[in-house]
Parts: C-alpha cells; sequence; structure tokens
C-alpha cells in the first residue's frame, strides 16, 4: 500500500482512536474520560465508517455519523452481552479497532485512487 495517497484526516481518525481508546481505559479525570469514550464509542466510528461512503450533504454526513456510529456500538455491545464478555474497556478496544480497520479500508480505497 502507497502511504503517500493516504490523507491526514483518515491518519488522524485512526491515530486518534488508538490514543483515546488507550487514554480511557488507563484512566483520566472523569470529565475528560466521559468525552473520550463518547468519541470513541459513537464519534469515530461513526466518522471513519461514513468515509468510506460516497456521501458529501453536511447534513447527511452528520447523521450518518451518528446513526452509524451507534448502530455499530448497539450491535458490538449485544454481541458481547449474549457472548457472556460485556465490560466497558472491551467494547471501548472493540470499538477502536473497528475505528481502525474502517480507516485501512479507507487508506486502501485513498491510495488505489
Amino acid at each position: 500500500m502507497n502511504w503517500r495517497g493516504v490523507s491526514r484526516p483518515t491518519l488522524a481518525l485512526a491515530i486518534a482512536a488508538a490514543v483515546l481508546s488507550l487514554a480511557v481505559l488507563v484512566g483520566l479525570p472523569a470529565p475528560l474520560q466521559a468525552l473520550s469514550a463518547a468519541a470513541v464509542l459513537v464519534l469515530l466510528p461513526g466518522q471513519a465508517m461514513t468515509r468510506l461512503t460516497p456521501v458529501t450533504d453536511l447534513a447527511l454526513v452528520a447523521l450518518l455519523v451518528l446513526a452509524l456510529g451507534l448502530a455499530t456500538l448497539t450491535a458490538v455491545s449485544t454481541a458481547m452481552f449474549y457472548l457472556t464478555v460485556w465490560s466497558w474497556q472491551a467494547c471501548v478496544v472493540t470499538m477502536g479497532v473497528i475505528t481502525i480497520v474502517a480507516c485501512l479500508a479507507r487508506a486502501r480505497q485513498e491510495a488505489a485512487a
């Protein structure tokens, strides 16, 4: 894969997912931990998956970010619950990994173009 064709927002999303996931697990003051967890659990995965679509309308992009983030969080939490492995730490790590995988898919799209 040619990394020169990958955009900075794609790299920033992947790095933010990794850093914020670790920061939430290590422990931050309560308000910062809540903001970081919300970003990792909803906003970052939704943004990474929305970037895989050809949507350009700003209002639709904002709606997709929230919808895809919440849908993914629901699916992951439900699967973990039924598999009896649910914990908030595992959920944060899983959503961070999903974000990074979506960023890799986007990087592949960008490198191919």
